[in-house]
């Protein structure tokens, strides 16, 4: 096993097997299955965590390895069979850890506008930002709810409605297989939404009269 410091050089990675004192119970068996994820580490209730771009929340069992609250990581690993760490889909035990760039919300909160993203912020009618914007003709509405705060609007290739998600990432959660789109503040009122956090071929989404490609669309709040 191996990991990697922000120096890219790949290091040892402590074997995690459940009979060191870490929080990992019982290693998978049969053929390994390595899983990869990449998002921020922070302190879980049993054991540490990673939060993905996506919301996706995994346990980690990092042993002595060199990482901790904070760091943004690929994690590839195996997924336990059994642990004490409750949180997330499953539990990982490291095969190679490897510290990358973060997301531009989390690498530059100036581009991010830094303002926090609330329901409150996001409700609204909303337009693209331009010479022809145009807000009797807006090319979306947040709405929200007691259950759910939703983007109403022409999606492509996708129903009139989205599910917003304000949590750590912030996103629009598209139906599968199509990926979500993170959005994050820009300026003192402005809200942009990004092409989906993957490296993945991306046929851009349109909204309304706006196609995400490229570093997202800016959009303005009309009233």
């Amino acid at each position: 096993m191996a990991c990697s410091g922000s120096d890219g050089e790949a290091i040892d990675a402590p074997d995690t097997d459940g009979t060191d004192g870490s929080p990992a119970a019982t290693r998978p068996s049969g053929e390994p299955q390595p899983i990869t994820v990449e998002g921020r580490i922070s302190d879980g209730v049993e054991c540490p965590v990673l939060t993905t771009p996506d919301g996706d929340v995994w346990s980690l069992s990092l042993g002595e390895a060199d990482f901790g609250p904070g760091d943004y990581v690929r994690f590839t690993g195996e997924r336990m069979d059994a642990s004490i760490c409750m949180q997330g889909k499953g539990t990982l035990v490291p095969e190679r850890i490897e510290e990358i760039d973060p997301p531009a919300r989390d690498r530059d909160p100036a581009r991010a506008g830094g303002v926090k993203l609330t329901v409150e912020y996001v409700t609204g009618s909303w337009v693209a930002k331009g010479p022809d914007a145009d807000c009797d003709r807006p090319d979306f509405r947040i709405v929200t709810s007691p259950a759910a705060t939703v983007l109403q609007g022409d999606i492509s290739r996708h129903d009139d409605s989205a599910l917003v998600v304000l949590d750590q990432y912030p996103r629009i959660d598209l139906d599968e297989p199509m990926d979500d789109l993170p959005i994050e503040s820009r300026g003192p009122d402005g809200l942009a939404i990004l092409r989906p956090a993957t490296d993945a071929e991306y046929d851009p989404i349109r909204i309304g009269s706006a196609t995400i490609k490229g570093d997202g669309v800016v959009f303005v709040k009309c009233g």
